[in-house]
């Protein structure tokens, strides 16, 4: 997920603002210190498109998810 959101320009500061998150709370998030929440996940999904699987660690793959 770090890699990811440095290959897309994203700072912690703009994705936690787009949140509606500090960078502090962001950063533990993406460390995992903190766990995510299901509104953290909706959010990465309806903004970006990115599975949980992936937001989760669990997959690799950030391509976009298909809908049918």
């Amino acid at each position: 997920m770090k890699e990811w959101l440095k290959a897309q320009g994203i700072s912690y500061r703009k994705l936690a603002s787009s949140m509606g998150s500090s960078a502090a709370t962001v950063c533990k998030k993406l460390n995992g210190e903190t766990p995510w929440q299901q509104r953290d996940l909706l959010f990465f999904h309806d903004k970006f498109g990115l599975s949980s699987d992936f937001v989760l660690g669990i997959s690799s793959d950030a391509d976009r998810e298909e809908v049918a």
